[in-house]
C-alpha cells in the first residue's frame, strides 16, 4: 500500500470543491485523454542517503495535484489547482521540487532511456545503475496525462550533476526525509510518495535490493468524494473506484 502521510503532509487529500470541478471536467471531456510515457529518475548517493532535487519554477510533470497539511487542507487550494480553473495558463504557479525527467521520445530505446537521457540532459551526469522503483499514471480527469516510471539510480564515477538548462533553476543533494517534510507541498503526489518511502532506507544498497522487489503495476489514482472531503485513492487500497466516475 502507498503512503499516504508523511509528517505535516497528507499526500491524498483534495479540496471537495476542487474534485467536483475535476469530475465535471472528466464528464464533458468524455474519454480520458491517452498518457503519454514519461521517465524522472531518483539519483542516489552515500553516506548518509541523499537524493538530488531539482527546483523549477513551475513544473508539475505528473499532473497530479499538490500534497496538503494535514493541519491546513484548504490552504492554497485554488493555486494547488489552478489548472482545472478558465484562464489558469495566465497565472503564474509558484516554484515546484523534484527529480529529473521527460517525456519518452520516438528515438529512445525504451523507457528506461528516457530517463538516463534527461538526467544528461539536464544535469550533464551519467548512470551507472538504474533500477525501477515505481509507475504512476496521471488521473483520468487531467487533459494532459503521463505513465511515468520513476527509477533510482547511481551516477558513474567522476560525475557530479549540476544544472546545465534554464530550467530547473536550483539543485541540491538532501536527505529524503528531509526533502519530504520541507518541500512536500511543492511536490506532486508521485514524488513526495517516493521520497516518503526512500526515507526508511539507510543506504544505496538497501534501496536498490528493496527496488528489484518492487511491484510495478501502474498506479492509477482515483477521486473518492464523500460528503465535504475528498481524496485521492490508489489501486491497492480500500474503495478504489472501478471507474473514474464511480466515486463521485
Amino acid at each position: 500500500m502507498s503512503i499516504q502521510r508523511f509528517g505535516k503532509w497528507d499526500f491524498r487529500a483534495v479540496d471537495s470543491t476542487s474534485a467536483a470541478r475535476a469530475l465535471t471536467r472528466l464528464r464533458r471531456q468524455g474519454a480520458p485523454a491517452e498518457p503519454e510515457r514519461a521517465a524522472a529518475v531518483v539519483l542516489l548517493r552515500e553516506a548518509p542517503l541523499r537524493v538530488f532535487l531539482l527546483r523549477h519554477a513551475a513544473k508539475e510533470p505528473f499532473g497530479l495535484p499538490q500534497i496538503v497539511r494535514t493541519d491546513l487542507v484548504s490552504v492554497n487550494v485554488r493555486e494547488r489547482w489552478a489548472h482545472l480553473d478558465d484562464g489558469a495558463a495566465n497565472r503564474r504557479r509558484g516554484p515546484q521540487y523534484g527529480f529529473p525527467g521527460g517525456r519518452y521520445k520516438p528515438d529512445d530505446p525504451d523507457v528506461a532511456m528516457t530517463g538516463q537521457r534527461a538526467v544528461e540532459e539536464e544535469t550533464g551526469a551519467m548512470i551507472a545503475l538504474q533500477r525501477a522503483w515505481s509507475r504512476w499514471v496521471t488521473p483520468e480527469y487531467e487533459p494532459v496525462r503521463f505513465d511515468s516510471w520513476v527509477y533510482v539510480a547511481t551516477l558513474a564515477e567522476g560525475f557530479q550533476p549540476r544544472t546545465r538548462v534554464r530550467e530547473p533553476e536550483y539543485a541540491t543533494w538532501i536527505g529524503p526525509e528531509q526533502a519530504v517534510c520541507q518541500f512536500g507541498g511543492q511536490m506532486s503526489t508521485p514524488e513526495a510518495t517516493t521520497l516518503a518511502e526512500l526515507a526508511r532506507f539507510a543506504t544505496v544498497g538497501e534501496v536498490f535490493a528493496a527496488a528489484e522487489q518492487r511491484d510495478m503495476s501502474p498506479i492509477l489514482p482515483r477521486l473518492v468524494v464523500s460528503g465535504d472531503s475528498a481524496r485521492l485513492v490508489c489501486p491497492d487500497e480500500e474503495g478504489y473506484p472501478s471507474h473514474p466516475l464511480a466515486g463521485a
